[in-house]
């Protein structure tokens, strides 16, 4: 008997035919969701390559509800004895689970294509050339005249198909690749050690990366870390979060705040404040999935099968609207945004729906230059990303400004140490004083400028 070819029809019917059995078994509704994923990984180390390896996965993730209870079970199996036992744990779960009031599965809905999101010519992409392009990468940690090394780095080119059938007429399936990169340097000179710095890039189209220079900024970031000063005595309010600083804490504790779930169990400081100011009337924050730009978050359909969308988070620093999944939004009577999420990257099928997150979030560039934004600064700093603690319920955090550097009438000065910073991410956003024109790709997953905030306290080591 030949073996069966694993196309997206094929497994789509596959799980139609499971869905059916479910429901046959005196259940209310039924959902498979299954996730077809290739990679390829480049890991490097020191000032070479690691390891190289070529990995596939197909996983099947099936939801039962019977009344307001719900049962879950995932495979890596994909022949129809395996997927109905799978189906019949689903349903044995949901005979013992307590009950979830408002679960419900997505109703039908017309999907929208995403043009780009799928790159033939990365699809093609060898091991041998992802090996090349990483090499591109560590000839400026090999040339350097200063000891420079890479640790926990990586490219990695994905694929993934994901398809989602339910017994209420669902039927959808996308495929999307990309190429990412992932980068950590340390530069020593002599006993003197810097202080880590990383860097990431996201891609459909390898050709637009130019590797060599990314590692040569790279490397000449992480010996401008060896030169630098233990800060001292900055009397200053005034600090300029990079776009990889922006992501945390700034938009991890907006997106939560803006999540139906911390919403409804009254975790979010905006429970309150639909329709009313947040943040100064420059800031703009949309969720926009539907193009290529949004990284991973351009998808057609979130992990509960409904449609993805365009939608205006804040507009004019008014807030507008808040991100449901299904049961949230069956809570609240009303309908789901499409922002249901599972797991995390390639495993995600082994999760039910479990958390609501923006899909390609993006915070509105300004047209000031990143020097233009600091041109009338008399003494701030301005940080490369943020590394301590934060309670995203009340937005308070605290922690050390990693890649700092002392601005000095108007320009950057010197590179700092020991510089740590506090405040509250919803007094953040009504003390902004300008957006960069230098919107970046931040973790593959959000698009933000550099923003030049007020009213932070700075402090330093006496």
């Amino acid at each position: 008997m030949s073996e069966i070819e694993l196309t997206p029809e094929y497994l789509l019917s596959l799980s139609s035919k499971i869905s059916d059995f479910a429901t046959s078994k005196d259940i209310h509704a039924a959902e498979v969701m299954f996730l077809d994923s290739r990679k390829i990984q480049i890991m490097c180390s020191g000032q070479s390559i690691s390891t190289a390896r070529e990995t596939s996965e197909l996983g099947f993730a099936i939801r039962v509800l019977r009344n307001n209870t719900e049962g879950f079970s995932y495979t890596n199996k994909h022949d129809v004895d395996s997927l109905k036992q799978c189906a019949t744990e689903a349903i044995n779960m949901a005979g013992v689970s307590p009950p979830k009031p408002g679960s419900r599965f997505s109703l039908p809905a017309d999907y929208s294509e995403i043009e780009g999101i799928f790159s033939k010519n990365l699809a093609d992409t060898t091991i041998d050339e992802i090996i090349v392009y990483a090499n591109e990468i560590l000839k400026p940690f090999q040339e350097s005249p200063i000891d420079i090394k890479t640790e926990l780095s990586t490219i990695l080119i994905s694929e993934t198909g994901i398809g989602i059938v339910n017994s209420l007429g669902v039927e959808g399936f996308y495929k999307t690749n990309a190429m990412n990169g992932g980068f950590i340097a340390i530069a020593r000179e002599g006993e003197k050690v810097g202080s880590m710095v990383t860097d990431d890039f996201f891609t459909r189209n390898p050709s637009t990366i130019d590797f060599r220079k990314f590692g040569q900024d790279l490397c000449e970031r992480a010996v401008r870390n060896i030169r630098a000063e233990k800060a001292t005595g900055i009397e200053s309010d005034i600090v300029v979060f990079e776009p990889n600083a922006v992501f945390n804490p700034l938009y991890l504790t907006m997106t939560l705040a803006l999540a139906a779930d911390k919403v409804q169990r009254n975790q979010s400081m905006w429970k309150d404040k639909l329709a009313d100011t947040v943040a100064v009337k420059e800031l703009e924050f949309v969720d926009d999935p539907h193009t290529k730009e949004a990284g991973t978050g351009a998808r057609i359909f979130d992990d509960e099968g409904v449609p993805t969308q365009k939608i205006d988070l804040i507009k004019d620093g008014v807030l507008e609207n808040f991100i449901f999944d299904e049961l949230t939004a069956s809570r609240a009577q009303t309908v789901s945004t499409g922002n249901s999420y599972r797991g995390q990257g390639g495993t995600s099928f082994m999760s039910p729906p479990n958390f609501i997150f923006t899909n390609g979030g993006m915070i509105s560039p300004g047209k000031q230059t990143p020097e233009e934004l600091i041109e009338d600064i008399q003494t701030g700093i301005t940080f490369e990303y943020f590394s301590g603690s934060i309670t995203f319920e009340n937005g308070v955090f605290s922690g050390v400004a990693k890649g700092a550097q002392l601005i000095k009438n108007g320009s950057i000065e010197k590179p700092l140490t020991n510089v740590t910073i506090s405040g509250n991410v919803f007094d953040v956003l009504n003390n902004i004083e300008g957006f960069g024109n230098d919107l970046k790709l931040v973790n593959a997953m959000m698009r933000t400028p550099s923003i030049r905030v007020k009213g932070i306290t700075i402090s330093t080591q006496k």
